[in-house]
């Protein structure tokens, strides 16, 4: 066989390779899942529920982070995350995070939604992917997630928390922005009509966003690469997430949606204040 015909196959084969470890990577499901957990003890089950984010796997994973700091005698930790999740697939999930029998649960879900709410393009790629009934909207939205809590409510008797959804990107004035930011009022709404706990995680970022506003170096439209980027970055060249968040002009984030270890130590902060003080 010619020697360039035989570089080109591995070249390829080398390539593929690195898509397929990277892809393994970003969906690669957490140990401590709910389907996986069995109550074998009397500490303190914290089930943290939501998408990627949560998942932990594309950016920083705030739940091994609170695991580092909480005690490890006291509390068990459960990551209920799904990457791309909307909160109707929270909701498909919310009887494996019942079985756990919680006494905590934090639900932080919404980016998604908010996601999809960007243009039609975007909603139909949800509806095909995540096998949606309907299109999504802020009125589903509301619904679902307050039927999520009234569930965990009634069958468990878990102190609960819904964390504001991280603003998508970092410019306030960007539609996308302000999509997610009318979402977050939705979350804040929910928790006051159902009496749990708020944490405003949102409004956290958008604190230190007003005093210095990231910089994307690539638009909005183009945020499916730049997670991809991001994650090569990552798995591929081991940088840590700071840095590739900072090499595309972001102050908090490491795409338009996942947080650098910055965010996720600030959300963190948040969860770990909300569990001491219950």
């Amino acid at each position: 066989m010619d020697l360039g015909i035989i570089s080109s196959i591995i070249a390829i084969s080398f390539s593929a390779s690195i898509v397929l470890y990277c892809y393994w990577q970003m969906i690669r499901l957490p140990k401590n899942r709910p389907e996986k957990y069995r109550k074998l003890t009397t500490k303190k089950v914290i089930v943290l529920a939501g998408d990627s984010i949560t998942h932990g796997q594309i950016g920083e994973n705030y739940v091994t982070m609170l695991s580092q700091r909480l005690d490890k005698e006291q509390f068990e930790l459960v990551n209920a995350g799904v990457n791309a999740h909307l909160a109707w697939n929270l909701l498909q999930r919310v009887d494996e995070i019942i079985h756990c029998e919680p006494d905590f649960v934090t639900i932080m879900i919404g980016t998604n939604d908010a996601n999809a709410a960007t243009s039609k393009a975007e909603a139909e790629f949800y509806v095909k992917s995540m096998n949606l009934p309907q299109m999504p909207d802020q009125t589903w939205y509301r619904n679902v997630l307050q039927e999520i809590v009234t569930r965990l409510q009634e069958e468990t008797a878990a102190k609960i928390a819904l964390i504001a959804i991280p603003p998508i990107g970092e410019d306030p004035d960007h539609f996308a922005f302000q999509l997610s930011s009318d979402y977050k009022k939705v979350i804040e709404e929910v928790a006051s009509m159902t009496g749990t706990t708020y944490l405003p995680f949102h409004e956290k970022i958008l604190e230190i966003l007003k005093e210095r506003p990231g910089n994307p170096t690539y638009p909005f439209e183009k945020s499916k690469m730049g997670m991809t980027i991001a994650c090569f970055k990552r798995f591929i060249l081991r940088r840590d997430w700071n840095s590739i968040g900072e090499a595309s002009g972001f102050q908090l984030h490491i795409d338009y949606l996942h947080l650098n270890t910055k965010a996720a130590s600030m959300l963190t902060d948040l969860i770990e204040e909300f569990i001491k003080s219950a």
